[in-house]
C-alpha cells in the first residue's frame, strides 16, 4: 500500500481547463495580438504561468500580461472552474486512513491559491508544492523528490495521481508509480500511450479501488 498520494490539481482534483484556456487566450489576443487554439496553450503547459506568458508575449509585455491574467482568472473562476466531488471522497478517505496527500501543480503559488481557497479544499493536502517554487519545472522530478523529501518517504511508497504525460514523466523519473486519471483529461486520446501503473476512467473507479486497497479497519499507514 502506498503511505502518500501526490495529486495534480488541474483537471484531476478540479476541472480547469475552460478557465485556464481562456486566459491564455485573453492575453494572447490582446497582448501579442494573436489566436491561440487550446493545443496550443496546452504545448506550453509545464512551467508556472509568468514564464508561459513570457513565451506568449514577450518580457517587455509580460508584467503587464501576467496582471490581466490574474484578473481574468479571478473574474471568471467560479463560473468556468468544476469540482470533482469524487475525488474529495478519496481523499477524505485515504486521511481516515491515515495515508498523506500532497498536490504538486504547475500553477503558481498565486493561481493555485485562488483555487485552493474559493473551492475551500486547501485541508485536504498536507503539504502543497507549486510551479514557481521548484527549480525545474514538470516534466522534471525535481517537484516530486522535494515532496520526497518532506514526508521522508521512499519512492516505492508513493503513488502520483495526474492527467498528463508531464505529470507521468516527473513521476518516474522520480522512481514514482502513475496513475493516469482520465476523468477530465485533454490527453484522452493519447492515454494509450502514456505510461501508467494504473489507469482510470472516473473518480468513482478509482475510488472503488482505493477502498479495495486500504478498506477495512485503519491499516496503520503512516
Amino acid at each position: 500500500m502506498f503511505k502518500l498520494f501526490i495529486w495534480d490539481l488541474d483537471n484531476t482534483v478540479v476541472g480547469s481547463s475552460r478557465l485556464l484556456w481562456g486566459a491564455f487566450r485573453w492575453v494572447a489576443e490582446h497582448f501579442a495580438q494573436r489566436l491561440m487554439s487550446p493545443r496550443e496553450i496546452v504545448s506550453l503547459y509545464g512551467p508556472p504561468e509568468d514564464v508561459v506568458i513570457e513565451q506568449i508575449v514577450g518580457k517587455e509585455k509580460k508584467e503587464e500580461a501576467l496582471q490581466a491574467f490574474y484578473k481574468f482568472y479571478e473574474q471568471e473562476h467560479d463560473r468556468l472552474v468544476t469540482l470533482f466531488p469524487g475525488v474529495l471522497d478519496i481523499l477524505s478517505f485515504l486521511r481516515a486512513k491515515g495515508v498523506k496527500q500532497a498536490l504538486f501543480t504547475s500553477k503558481g503559488r498565486k493561481s493555485a491559491y485562488i483555487t485552493l481557497e474559493r473551492l475551500h479544499i486547501g485541508h485536504h493536502f498536507d503539504f502543497v508544492l507549486c510551479g514557481d517554487e521548484v527549480e525545474r519545472a514538470k516534466p522534471y522530478p525535481n517537484g516530486v523528490i522535494r515532496i520526497l523529501q518532506h514526508f521522508g518517504v521512499h519512492p516505492q511508497e508513493v503513488l502520483y495521481v495526474g492527467d498528463s504525460p508531464l505529470d507521468a514523466q516527473a513521476a518516474h523519473d522520480a522512481g514514482v508509480a502513475f496513475a493516469l486519471a482520465l476523468w477530465d483529461s485533454f490527453h484522452q486520446s493519447e492515454a494509450q500511450s502514456i505510461k501508467a501503473e494504473y489507469v482510470f476512467a472516473t473518480p468513482e473507479a478509482m475510488f472503488l479501488w482505493v477502498r479495495e486497497m486500504y478498506g477495512g479497519e485503519n491499516n496503520g499507514v503512516l
